[in-house]
Formats: C-alpha cells, sequence, structure tokens
C-alpha cells in the first residue's frame, strides 16, 4: 500500500459514520413529513453504516478519540432521535393522551445507554453488551413498522407494540447481558457456522419487511430469557 493511500485508510471508518449521522437527519426529515416508511428504511440504514464503521475501524486498525465520540453522537441522532421522531409521525403516540412521554421515554433511555457505554466499554474486550445497544432497540421499532404495514397498512397491534417500546426503553438501561456475536457464530464446524449464519441475511435479503423484524425480535427476546434463566434459577446477579 502506497503512503498516499495509508493517510486516506483512518478516513474510511468516518465516511461510515457520516453516512450514518445523515441517514438519521434524513430520517427526522421523512418522518416530519409523514414519509414513515422511508423514515423507517433510513434508520436501517444508518444501522448497516454503524454496524460497518465499527468493522472498518477495527480491520484498519484506525479508531480514534474523535471517531468514538463523532459515532456516539451519530447514533443518538440515528437511533435516539429518528426513532422518537417516526413514532410521533405514527400518530398513535401524541399529547393529548399522554402518548408522547412512550417516545420520549426511549430517547432518553438511548441516551443513558450511550453515555453508559462510552464510559464503560473496553476495547479489548468484547464479550458481552451491558444492557439493548440502541441500533438494535431503534432497528426493532423501524422492522416493526415496515412489517406492519406490509402486512396491515397500518400499525396493528399496538396492544403489543407500546409495552415492547416501554420494554425496551428498561432493557437499554438494565444490566442485562447481550452477546457481542450471536453464539451460532462459535460453531466450530465452519459448514454449520456458514448456514447459521446466511440462513438469517439471505431471509432478510429476500423479504426485509417481513423477516427483520421476527429476526431482531428473536435476539432481543433470546438475551432477556437468558437473563431471567440466570438471575431466576441460577443466581448469578441481579437484572438492576
Amino acid at each position: 500500500m502506497s503512503a498516499k493511500l495509508k493517510r486516506f485508510v483512518p478516513l474510511v471508518p468516518g465516511v461510515f459514520t457520516v453516512g450514518n449521522m445523515l441517514c438519521g437527519f434524513v430520517s427526522i426529515l421523512h418522518s416530519t413529513a409523514g414519509k414513515t416508511i422511508s423514515g423507517a428504511w433510513l434508520i436501517i440504514l444508518g444501522a448497516f453504516f454503524d454496524l460497518m464503521d465499527g468493522k472498518v475501524a477495527r480491520l484498519t486498525c484506525s479508531s480514534s478519540e474523535m471517531g468514538v465520540e463523532l459515532d456516539s453522537f451519530a447514533d443518538f441522532l440515528t437511533f435516539g432521535v429518528a426513532p422518537g421522531i417516526l413514532l410521533f409521525s405514527l400518530g398513535i403516540y401524541n399529547m393529548k393522551n399522554w402518548g408522547f412521554i412512550i417516545p420520549v421515554l426511549f430517547l432518553l433511555a438511548g441516551a443513558f445507554r450511550l453515555a453508559r457505554y462510552n464510559i464503560t466499554a473496553d476495547p479489548d474486550r468484547k464479550v458481552d453488551f451491558q444492557g439493548l445497544p440502541i441500533p438494535l432497540a431503534a432497528v426493532f421499532v423501524a422492522s416493526y413498522i415496515l412489517f406492519s404495514y406490509s402486512i396491515w397498512n397500518k400499525i396493528e397491534y399496538t396492544q403489543f407494540f407500546t409495552p415492547s417500546l416501554v420494554l425496551l426503553s428498561w432493557l437499554m438501561i438494565s444490566n442485562v447481558r447481550y452477546p457481542a456475536s450471536p453464539k451460532f457464530l462459535a460453531i466450530k464446524k465452519l459448514r454449520w457456522r456458514a448456514v447459521a449464519l446466511s440462513l438469517p441475511v439471505v431471509a432478510v435479503l429476500i423479504k426485509p419487511r417481513w423477516f427483520l423484524f421476527p429476526i431482531i425480535f428473536s435476539y432481543i427476546l433470546h438475551g432477556f430469557v437468558r437473563e431471567i434463566y440466570w438471575t431466576v434459577l441460577r443466581g448469578e446477579k441481579e437484572m438492576l
């Protein structure tokens, strides 16, 4: 690699971070204009950029304190503010019925989750996340909106969705542990590891509106149930 090219390598993760930030900003613009579906898609696209900037930074060994702070701001915009605005745009959480508390609660929990991560994260040891990562909570919101609109052409089952938002907010600020990588990635046989990884990816690529939400929901539920098992049956630690 030439010396000139090497100088640009540290900038590559920043490109994805800026992409994440732009997705959050444009998502807010679309949500406030009543374009709910595109607002949800932009949050999911932002999550992809967020995933890539971390991986690229580790692969190129180009992580920096500035990059970490910029990434945190981008995450707050795309996964905290944008989902809150998106929820308001649905029309089911408004000032009249005090429903605005739900998006605000999600926003505050996300801010706390990011702040705690910034002061406690150990980049050299990434086994479990403490609390549900805010990108996953945001993708849950966005993917359910896409899932619901693809089937019923509206937000259905609010009696499920609203309590789920409260639970997501609690999971973000809790000590519930979520694996940094799914357990199937630790399968020793490469063939089965490839199958376990490729199936959900292929499903999402074929029908993202149908399969992304069930996959995200399963991951979140798995961490929650696992924590209940450890706490109640094995008594390893308290959840809060």
